[in-house]
């Protein structure tokens, strides 16, 4: 039901199709595309704000010459509002089959959807939370399990980051991911510093040794947890930074307690251990920055090769947070999901790179910039950081 992408007698049929079979499935047989609006609307379901857009009056025109019904009384069956909750009404296995049956071709995906890059996921996690296998199947499950959103994409690659010893990738899962643009990181994740054995370092160390890792990380502080576990989190930072190359791109977790709403305590003692540890040309990715202006500037004056990077949360961002955001020059900005987390009630029980989209328009808003700007920039920047050519 994409409606950027250009119009076509085919690509109409698909759509009065999908009304209609939707039709069926949450109304009766022999619904209209006027009987499923008459619907929505008895159900509460109407659109929400924005007024009409060009692409949707063109699409129900068009519809509407197939069916010859006035193009009104079902035009708010293209408000993505109304479609997503009668699409929530779906069983699971009839959404894959809509999924299946009335997907766009890839020439028809490629002429609309922009090219878009999650630069911070887990795939291991997401995989465990969905229940599939991490294996070469990886962007079909995505694909199956992936929440409907507003905001489409083509989701060009993703970093996925591997910080649990116990669901790292061997080394023919690291070959399969990376051949897959699924660019696979290795790192520790501050909250299991307690837990970690030497086993568990070796392993990491003799992964990120490989030549299709290409960050480490993610690593950090994370002082949400009890004040007795920040001292073996500074120790265990300082003890494997050591393993960092230079071709590495280092990803940062840096969390604050509650009453560090901004990050600025445990931020600025991140960064007193970076401090004569490693390179002030070191490539960096703050992940889910959520620091004022200060804490940024505090990063790049040491390391100016620090890019920062945000997801589509940002409505709890502090007043200081924000202008950061609004502040940061375009070319450091990176925009992730961190998924399978934070979900919203439209996203479901966990997110997935397809929300990238979502990121950018929320980052956007904020900026004063458009959702395709943000993501032009965010390609080109993870480019920069990664080393990589899509």
């Amino acid at each position: 039901m994409d409606l950027r992408v250009p119009l076509s007698e085919s690509l109409t049929r698909r759509r009065l199709a999908f009304l209609m079979a939707l039709g069926v499935r949450v109304v009766r047989d022999g619904t209209s595309v006027g009987d499923l609006a008459l619907f929505a609307y008895k159900m509460g379901y109407v659109p929400k704000g924005g007024g009409e857009k060009p692409s949707q009056v063109g699409a129900a025109e068009a519809i509407a010459r197939l069916t010859g019904e006035e193009a009104n009384t079902f035009f708010s069956l293209l408000d993505w509002s109304v479609l997503g909750r009668l699409w929530a009404l779906l069983t699971c296995d009839e959404q894959k089959f809509f999924q299946e049956t009335y997907c766009l071709t890839a020439e028809e995906q490629e002429s609309r959807w922009q090219v878009a890059v999650d630069s911070h996921c887990h795939l291991d996690r997401w995989s465990i939370k969905v229940g599939v296998s991490l294996d070469g199947n990886i962007l079909t499950h995505l694909k199956d399990h992936s929440p409907l959103v507003e905001i489409e994409v083509n989701v060009k690659a993703m970093v996925t980051n591997f910080c649990d010893p116990p669901t790292y990738p061997d080394v023919s899962l690291l070959k399969t991911l990376s051949s897959m643009r699924c660019f696979p990181t290795i790192g520790l994740h501050p909250k299991g510093a307690s837990r970690y054995s030497d086993t568990d370092i070796n392993q990491f160390a003799k992964l990120l040794g490989r030549p299709e890792v290409v960050g480490f990380g993610e690593v950090g502080l994370d002082h949400s947890v009890p004040y007795t576990e920040w001292l073996g989190q500074s120790i265990l930072l300082r003890r494997v930074l050591g393993f960092l190359e230079e071709r590495h791109v280092l990803i940062l977790h840096c969390r604050g307690s509650k009453g560090d709403q901004d990050g600025r305590e445990v931020n600025m003692r991140l960064l007193s251990i970076l401090h004569g540890l490693i390179s002030p040309n070191q490539r960096i990715h703050l992940h889910c920055f959520r620091g004022d202006l200060e804490m940024f500037r505090a990063f790049t004056d040491s390391f100016p090769n620090t890019y920062v990077g945000y997801t589509h949360k940002t409505s709890d961002l502090s007043p200081a947070a924000l202008l950061a955001l609004r502040t940061i020059p375009t070319e450091r900005l990176l925009v992730e999901t961190d998924a399978p987390y934070f979900v919203s009630p439209t996203i479901g029980p966990f997110s997935s790179p397809n929300v990238v989209g979502l990121a950018a328009r929320n980052v956007g808003r904020i900026r004063g910039e458009s959702t395709r700007d943000v993501l032009t920039a965010t390609v080109s920047n993870f480019e920069d950081l990664y080393r990589l050519k899509l």
